[in-house]
């Protein structure tokens, strides 16, 4: 197990959690390392990951020990798979982020950050939210296309880096922006 590896994906629950951008028990990361992955196993606490809470397997194929991984291993597969510059992978579970995710088809942040980082974040609505084929692919292909943050309606978001503290940016912009956006749409309706 690559040390340095371990060492970022706690420290980057660890962030997660720190900031309220995942339950105690919610959301999973994931590294590349050349034709493998080391992703959180399922039900830890991202907070106080331990070494022994992530796990390495292969991106090409499933083995036995796959069940042992976050349930969305599958996602994290597939966006590796589509998408040869993408390294790492972070999905939190961001609170007004999800919420305008119900609202909008694509998000386009107002403040300099997030214009700057995130630029404009994806809506996917799929019928099957969580750890399906079909969510796998919709977001697979949307980092395709450019994005680098994806919410998916009615769960979380997914971002994505050539590193782990690129994606950890990513998903904390999109709150950031996300609150902004929120607040100046509630300013506005009672100025006007």
């Amino acid at each position: 197990m690559n040390r340095e590896i371990l060492d970022q994906i706690r420290f980057t629950g660890r962030v997660l959690h720190e900031l309220g951008l995942v339950s105690s028990h919610g959301g999973n990361l994931s590294i590349r390392e050349g034709d493998s992955l080391y992703i959180t196993k399922t039900g830890r606490m991202a907070g106080f990951l331990k070494d022994e809470d992530i796990i390495k397997l292969p991106i090409y194929q499933e083995t036995d020990r796959d069940r042992e991984a976050s349930i969305e291993l599958i996602v994290h597969r597939e966006i590796y798979k589509q998408n040869q510059n993408i390294n790492a992978i972070v999905h939190a579970h961001p609170i007004t982020a999800i919420v305008l995710g119900y609202f909008l088809e694509e998000f386009t942040p107002i403040d300099i950050e997030g214009k700057l980082f995130i630029k404009k974040v994806a809506v996917v609505n799929v019928s099957q939210p969580s750890a399906s084929l079909e969510l796998a692919l919709s977001v697979a292909h949307k980092f395709k296309e450019g994005y680098n943050t994806v919410i998916v309606r009615t769960h979380g978001s997914f971002t994505v880096g050539k590193t782990i503290d690129e994606a950890l940016k990513y998903t904390s912009t999109l709150e950031n922006s996300a609150n902004i956006f929120y607040r100046f749409k509630q300013w506005k309706k009672m100025i006007e």
